[in-house]
């Protein structure tokens, strides 16, 4: 048994040896060489280790990273690890797991993330135990050969971290080593390098490492720990020992944690790879309380490893350090470790012998030199003894002996040790950032921002509360505005006057700088500002604190001195302002670019490069991890501007990205952002001193591996500051400035964390009042975020019981918090859960504190970070379930809330059904008038747009357009000044009309403004196009001249040219010279402007959110609009049913079909193309829709607004595509770049043929046959159309009679196919079937059938223009020949000819100017030769290969347009039946008609108060006494049918048989399909009498031939059919 088992183990072991080494081969195949560490072709091993660095990387899966591959951005986003999962925790403690796993744990501040190791099950088999057993289990025979092995193979926990440090980059490095600073771990500070023999100092990575720490008799301080300097203790061990000495370590600095990693520590093995000769530091900081273990901060290195092994090592810290402690064991004593115990021990400084094998005590040597002896020695009284040597020790030592990692650097050089600082980019962003710093030298701290950062000081400030007052005027509106708009400019031109200063200059010079210069530039920037700012910091603050308790002191006494408690409030301003102004970050920095860019961008074509670039810098460190500031918590303003600009730079540079916004509100100084650094590793100021202020957001990017689940790109994470924030109590008293930031963060959130710091719910009520209203106001503008509450710094969080009522009091407070909120917001909410979805049970939170233990010493609670990870958890499962916005609409929705907070009475003051009502009623008559503008403002445009084009005016100024507008301007302010005065709810209304006054003025502006802009750039491009015309001549013959003189120059060049390129430099400049001051014709986004369009009438997260689902795109192939619709209200309330009559949906169906067949006609009456795209053609196209819906009417149902919606996103759609189209050829037709760059391949020929010496006659025929080309081809697609068309007409049944004719092939069409939604498309949309029809059929008969007839029409076409061609070339020959004339005249003889067949010009021929004597005839041979080359090319060049980009131009060409208003006239359909009038004019005079009616079931007719689908034709009913039964319920007799409403007016319907078999045989055979779509029955009376069932198709079919004058004899037929069967 035991040998069995031994081979397969040994069979186990092998194969997991080969599966390694295969993963590492197979990565290593993908990747470089350098992938996996190699030492000198041998793989390095740990003394009795089986396994190599090598097999260690690729076991934890890094091999792909390694070295220094790992980025931050691979780790600090959302992965795998982040995604909540049954079992996740165990099934990601698999090897290739262990390195991420460790991360992710580091990155929560969970300290046992070192701890994380595979542990493998021991398996215990069970066999028979016999007596004779029991010697066998006591021999040495069954060893634990399996247990070693294990032990060989098992990943050490220091490895883990030490393989991601060799892998991480430099600021991934820097990364880990601060959170294992907030761990309290021990720091890597001589790290050697596993693939040679190099040590390095990583210097680098402690720079962003700051450390707390106060004296007994001192002042706290927090210096960054790289300028700490305090005495070094080295600890080191001298052979083997039997005492783990970094336990004995911890035991002195830290008993309660485990500081440095030991052999007993959870995970611990015997060998480690990455351990051998690493040296640690830590810093043992005191508290300033009587438990402090050392008085003052102290530095503990430690060397693992044998001292003598690694002397480098040994003799660096030996230098630095203050205190030297070594471990040994004297009789394991080699000469090595006496020769360097020797070295130690004639030390100056402090030598402490730990002796293993020496009895307890401690003993005082010569010197310096003690000996300290553990054996038999208990543990506390070890501890107590090392301690206090080496206090004792620290004392005598001198103060010289402090230990500086920054002053150290230049010793470990000496050392021969890398320092990582070194590296070319660290040092360039280091110069860079001392450049920025050297411009700071001897200025005043408390001035340095004033000085360098001038435009967000006291102009920005002034700048935001004019802003604000701008929203609350009530008397002298106008002139108040406008005083105060010119204010505001004023104060902008002071920040552009002030702006971009040699600071913000060379911030910005190195902000353009390579990738990772830019980035050490940043850090290193953002170090030495707190280098000078640290200290003079807390100096101030200490001041503060001192005097604040003077404060309170004074104000305690009985009789309080007035007069001093004044001026020592007068101090404490003072201090308060020097502390901001002390404060001074990369933020501060970044909010000085976005006001230098608002304060330009009110001058947008003065602006430089440099400011133009400033969002884009902005947007790159936005992605690169750093926040960026939304609200400005000194200004309480989002500068919107800057805003907008940075996300349109990350959505340039990301694309439009999904995102999911999380934000915090609470406390000041409740761990909002400590808790979203824990739980995102991102890196939120959290320092003392520096709370938050205002509100950051930052981005978060999900893995590739979880997008799919989660169903977003990016989380943004909003922090912010503090509510009932203490600074803030005097600028803002009336607490505005909490409601503003609580309205705004909630509705920008999807999802907040409500931060309540402890359990007690008294001092937070009224945060929590802010915060219900807040998410009142949300609800009310249609947005729906979600909270959870966090309780943090909770003492016992597994008291089930306290967590249960501590619930039930936060329901409490909720429910009355949200009563209170709702009476001042005067709306219905009796408890929270009105407002918001909140389960009390799962959307509550608890945290314990933060620290274990007391600080500054005490790591992170561990408990802490597992609730922390059960919260992210939560909140990505709640992520995951939202519909996510795009950054683009992010940014509408930052301007659309920060606009509603600013402007909260206007926007959030809908009290009540009345108020809503009178307000639906403003917004109508606001369209009105808007409309009224902008109609005028469109005749007007084309009365300019006609002149401009006739040459009658020069120049458009507002001037003249607001004297063409004045008089309906005036009609629109008097209807207003009627309509607010004359009312029937004028009281209500009056709070609206300052506000309506104003946007129906911006409203004017903007659209005088638009109309100047695009009449005058029509100028512009008149008068290039003239001047282009008049001097193409002159710049086509320079261009030749050149040509040739370029093409003579370079033929006597020898060497090889490349021809093109040389053309290019002549081409570039001659483009740049042709167009300089001509102004491109610009694209517009026509979407983007419609979207921006839509938002004005309707709430824009309604319009959002429709257009996001998507749904409105089957509004007009919809059959059933019962979610458009509600009953009307009754006299007994409001009926809960929706309509379900048929005849209702069909009422809706026409609404939408006449609606959309109107915007196609607006949209084909409008001259895009000739005068492009204007956005009042939009706003006739909305307010069709709404014109359409406000004119529906409908007994016993209302529609909603998002039928409306929906509907206008429809008809929009279809106007963007069509617009953007049209727009797309108005560019193409007018700007002049883009008419020259279509001439350079011709000029490319003349000059390589002249280069060729080609003659100049030659090149300027050929010159003429390229122009002959383009028009001969032009001119047989634009005949082809035509052709086509009439030979369809000819040819083709369907088209070669009138409008009744194609319905009829279309029936049979129909019938053929025996497709049921075709036919109802047909019954419901017919325009849109005859469009496919005929559509269907041209394709079929001019591209698939007759070997593709449109080429052989194309092809005849090419042959006619070939004649037209030669006659002009005959005639032209002998004109001027008769006459003795030049190619000139024959040119001109010629183009007149020809001019009228084709577009052919001679002014867009390139000139000769050719001193060669051209002869006409001569010419006129080589023009007819020419010809017939193009027509051979031409011919074979439309082939089968090119039917799509043939169908392409003929669409051009509008050839369905051809077809469909000659064949199709009159869309009116039947009111009963839904059959389309024939006639074959659309505006007819007299009544509309039908040869033949159709069953009634056909278009979901039925029998009243009955699911029976009728079957009776309109002209049936109409002899019978049946009655029409209307919404209304009023009854129409059939014989009466025009009493029934206009729609029935109009048409002619004669009581008679005129029935087609065809519609029966269609109810028959699509019976059941009828019955399901329209939810009745062919039942009772709707029963399908028998006869029709006979009936076949091909009956069917045939019926269609016989016309209402034939009837009788189908009849007769048809009848003697049916009686010889029966």
């Amino acid at each position: 048994m035991k040998r069995i088992c031994e081979e397969e183990d040994e069979k186990h072991q092998t194969q997991q040896c080969r599966r390694s080494e295969g993963r590492c081969q197979s990565n290593l195949g993908s990747h470089n060489t350098s992938a996996v560490p190699q030492t000198d072709g041998k793989n390095k091993k740990a003394e009795g280790s089986t396994i190599s660095i090598q097999d260690l990387i690729c076991r934890l899966n890094l091999n792909n990273f390694y070295p220094h591959k790992l980025t931050a951005e691979e780790i600090l986003c959302i992965s795998m690890t982040s995604i909540p999962r049954n079992g996740s925790e165990k099934e990601s403690l698999k090897e290739e797991n262990l390195a991420f796993l460790y991360l992710h744990k580091l990155l929560t501040l969970d300290y046992r993330a070192r701890f994380v190791s595979v542990h493998k099950e021991v398996a215990i088999s069970e066999e028979n135990t016999t007596p004779g057993k029991n010697d066998e289990f006591l021999s040495d025979e069954n060893d634990c050969s399996d247990i070693n092995n294990d032990e060989n193979t098992h990943i050490h926990p220091m490895d883990v971290q030490m393989a991601v440090f060799h892998c991480a980059d430099s600021f991934l490095k820097q990364y880990i080593v601060t959170k294992l600073s907030s761990c309290q771990y021990a720091l890597p500070l001589l790290v050697p390098n596993p693939t040679s023999a190099e040590t390095e100092l990583p210097l680098w990575t402690f720079r962003q490492v700051r450390k707390a720490w106060r004296t007994a008799d001192g002042p706290s301080r927090t210096v960054p720990v790289c300028q700490v300097r305090a005495p070094m203790v080295f600890f080191c061990r001298v052979g083997s020992v039997s005492t783990s000495k970094s336990q004995l370590l911890n035991s002195v600095i830290n008993p309660s944690h485990d500081t440095f990693f030991h052999r007993d520590s959870p995970g611990s093995s015997k060998t480690s790879l990455f351990k051998e000769g690493l040296v640690e530091i830590a810093w043992y900081c005191p508290s300033g309380k009587n438990y402090d273990l050392f008085s003052d901060i102290t530095a503990f290195c430690n060397l693992h490893g044998d001292a003598v092994e690694h002397r480098e090592q040994t003799e660096f810290l030996t230098q630095q350090s203050a205190v030297n402690v070594v471990l040994m064991q004297n009789m394991n004593l080699s000469e090595k470790n006496k020769e360097l115990l020797l070295e130690l021990q004639k030390s100056p400084k402090p030598l402490i012998c730990v002796v293993s094998d020496l009895q307890n005590g401690v003993k005082m040597g010569s010197g310096n030199n003690i000996k300290i002896g553990v054996r038999d020695a208990r543990q506390a009284e070890l501890q107590q003894n090392l301690r206090h040597v080496i206090e004792v020790c620290l004392q005598k030592s001198s103060l010289d002996h402090t230990f500086s990692l920054e002053e150290s650097s230049d010793a470990a050089k000496q050392c021969g040790f890398r320092v990582d600082e070194d590296r070319e980019d660290c040092q360039k962003g280091k110069t860079g950032a001392l450049e920025v710093m050297n411009l700071l030298k001897g200025e005043d701290l408390c001035q340095m921002k004033t000085k360098f950062l001038p435009c967000q000081g006291t102009l920005w400030h002034d700048w935001t509360r004019k802003y604000k007052q701008l929203y609350h005027f009530y008397e002298n509106v106008e002139q108040n505005k406008s005083r105060t708009k010119e204010e505001m400019r004023e104060i902008r031109k002071q920040q552009r006057n002030s702006s971009f200063n040699d600071f913000i200059k060379a911030v910005y010079n190195n902000l353009n700088s390579e990738s990772m210069v830019k980035v050490y530039f940043v850090k290193w920037l953002g170090v030495n500002l707190d280098t000078i700012f640290s200290e003079k910091l807390s100096e101030v603050t200490q001041e503060y604190s001192s005097l604040f308790s003077d404060v309170h002191s004074i104000k305690q006494k009985p009789e309080r001195d007035e007069s001093r408690l004044k001026e020592k409030m007068k101090d404490l301003v003072r201090l308060s302002e020097n502390v901001d102004a002390l404060t001074l970050g990369l933020e501060h920095i970044v909010r000085e670019m976005g006001q230098i860019y608002e304060a330009w961008a009110e001058c947008p074509t003065e602006m430089t490069a440099e400011i133009r670039a400033l969002p884009a810098l902005a947007a790159d460190l936005l992605i690169s991890g750093h926040p960026l500031e939304l609200m400005d918590g000194d200004a309480a303003h989002v500068p919107l501007t800057w805003i907008e600009s940075v996300l349109d730079k990350v959505t340039e540079k990301l694309g439009d990205q999904r995102v999911f916004v999380l934000s915090v509100l609470g406390l000041q100084s409740s761990g909002k952002s400590t808790m979203l650094n824990t739980m995102f590793g991102v890196q939120f100021a959290v320092s003392a001193g520096r709370c938050t202020k205002g509100a950051f957001m930052q981005l978060v990017r999900v893995k590739e591996e979880v997008k799919k689940e989660l169903k977003f790109d990016y989380i943004i994470l909003l922090d912010t500051e503090g509510l009932h924030s203490l600074e803030l109590v005097s600028k803002h008293s009336d607490r505005s400035h909490d409601n503003e930031l609580a309205t705004f963060v909630t509705g920008l959130a999807d999802l907040t964390l409500i931060n309540i710091f402890g359990e007690s719910l008294a001092e937070i009520k009224d945060i929590i009042q802010v915060v219900v209203q807040a998410f009142l106001r949300m609800k009310k503008v249609n947005l729906t975020p979600s909270c959870k509450f966090v309780h943090q710094n909770v003492t016992d969080i597994s008291a089930t019981e306290k967590n249960v009522e501590g619930r039930r009091k936060l329901q409490e407070l909720l429910d009355k918090m949200t009563e209170l909120a709702a009476k001042e917001e005067r709306c219905n909410a009796e408890c929270f859960t009105d407002v918001i979805r909140f389960d009390i049970e799962k959307d509550v939170y608890y945290m314990p504190q933060l620290w274990e233990g007391n600080p500054p010493m005490a790591p992170p609670n561990p408990r802490y970070s597992e609730n922390i990870e059960s919260l992210k958890q939560a909140v990505l499962t709640a992520a995951a379930q939202k519909k996510p916005l795009r950054f683009s609409e992010l940014k509408v929705r930052i301007k659309d809330l920060w606009d509603a907070v600013l402007n909260e009475k206007f926007v959030f003051s809908f009290k009540n059904t009345l108020e809503i009502a009178a307000y639906r009623k403003l917004e109508t008559e606001y369209w009105n008038w808007t409309w009224a503008l902008r109609k005028e403002l469109l005749i007007i445009q084309n009365k300019l747009q006609n002149r401009i084009e006739n040459g009658a005016l020069k120049s458009v100024d507002r001037e003249l357009i607001h004297e063409e507008i004045e008089s309906t301007y005036c009609t629109v302010k008097k209807e207003m000044e009627k309509f607010f005065t004359e009312d029937k709810d004028a009281v209500i209304l009056s709070q609206w009309k300052t506000r309506t006054e104003l946007n129906i003025k911006d409203v004017l502006d903007r659209l005088t403004q638009t109309t100047e802009r695009e009449m005058n750039e029509l100028i512009k491009l008149k008068a290039a196009c003239k001047k282009l015309d008049e001097r193409k001549a002159q710049y086509m013959n320079e261009l030749f001249n050149e040509s040739k003189a370029l093409a003579t120059e370079l033929k006597n060049k020898t060497e090889k040219l490349d021809l093109e390129q040389e053309f290019n430099k002549m081409w570039k400049k001659w483009i740049s010279d042709l167009t300089a001051g001509v102004p491109p014709v610009k694209d517009v986004n026509i979407e983007q402007e419609v979207m921006t369009l839509l938002n004005s009438p309707y709430e824009p997260g309604v319009v959002y959110s429709r257009k996001d689902s998507g749904h409105y795109r089957e509004i007009c192939r919809k059959e059933d609009f019962s979610e458009y619709v509600t009953v009307k209200k009754s006299v007994k309330g409001v009926c809960n049913y929706y309509i379900c009559n048929s005849k209702h949906h069909d009422s809706v169906r026409d609404l939408v079909q006449q609606t959309v067949r109107n915007v196609t006609e607006i949209i084909r009456s409008k001259p895009v193309s000739r005068t492009g795209y204007s956005d009042t053609y939009t706003q006739e196209i909305v307010d069709c829709v709404k014109q359409r819906v406000s004119e529906f009417k409908a007994e016993g149902f209302l529609l909603k607004n998002e039928f409306t919606v929906d509907l206008t996103l429809f008809v929009c759609d279809t106007a963007v595509r069509e617009f953007t189209k049209l727009h797309r050829l108005f560019r193409e037709t007018n700007d002049p770049v883009i008419y020259l760059e279509n001439k350079k391949q011709e000029y490319f020929s003349v000059f390589k043929k002249l280069y060729e010496g080609v003659s100049a006659t030659s090149v300027f025929a050929d010159s003429v046959c390229n122009k002959l080309r383009s028009s001969i081809s032009q001119a047989a697609i634009a005949q082809t159309a035509i052709d086509a068309a009439g030979e369809m007409r000819r040819n083709y049944p369907a088209f070669n009679g009138n409008r009744s004719n194609l319905e009829k092939h279309i029936l049979k069409d129909l019938a053929e196919t025996e497709d049921f939604q075709q036919f109802i498309t047909y019954i419901r949309r017919p325009k849109e079937h005859f469009l496919h029809f005929i559509d269907k059929k041209f394709r079929e008969e001019m591209f698939k059938r007759q070997n593709s007839r449109i080429l052989q029409i194309l092809r005849n076409a090419v042959k006619m223009k070939e004649k037209s061609v030669t006659i002009a070339i005959q005639k032209a020959t002998e004109e001027t020949k008769e006459r003795k004339g030049d190619v000139n005249e024959w040119l001109k003889s010629f183009a007149e000819e020809l001019g009228y067949w084709m577009h052919f010009t001679v002014k867009d021929l390139i000139p000769t100017n050719s001193e060669e004597n051209m002869d006409a005839e001569f010419f006129g041979k080589l023009i007819m030769e020419g010809l017939q080359t193009i027509v051979n090319d031409l011919t074979n060049d439309f082939n089968d290969s090119c039917l799509d980009s043939v169908w392409m131009d003929l669409f051009k060409q509008s050839l369905e347009d051809i077809l469909m208003e000659q064949l199709c006239g009159c869309w009116v359909q039947c009111p009963f039946c839904a059959a389309i009038c024939t006639n074959t004019m659309e505006n007819h005079d007299g009544d509309h008609s039908v040869p033949f009616h159709r069953p009634r079931g056909v278009n979901g007719g039925g029998w009243y108060n009955t699911d029976n689908i009728s079957i009776e034709f309109c002209t049936s009913s109409l002899a019978s006494d049946c009655f029409i039964v209307l919404p209304d319920g009023r009854c129409v007799p059939y014989r009466n049918y025009r009493e029934a409403g206009p729609e029935y007016a109009r048409w002619s319907i004669t009581p008679d048989e005129s029935k087609q078999p065809y519609w029966k045989w269609v109810v028959c055979r699509f019976e059941k399909d009828l019955e399901k779509y329209y939810g009745g029955t062919f039942q009772g009376e709707g029963q399908i009498p028998y006869s029709w069932w006979r009936i076949t198709k091909e009956e069917a079919i045939r019926s269609l031939n016989y016309d209402s004058h034939r009837t009788s004899h189908w009849r007769r037929l048809y009848l003697g059919r049916y009686l010889s069967e029966y």
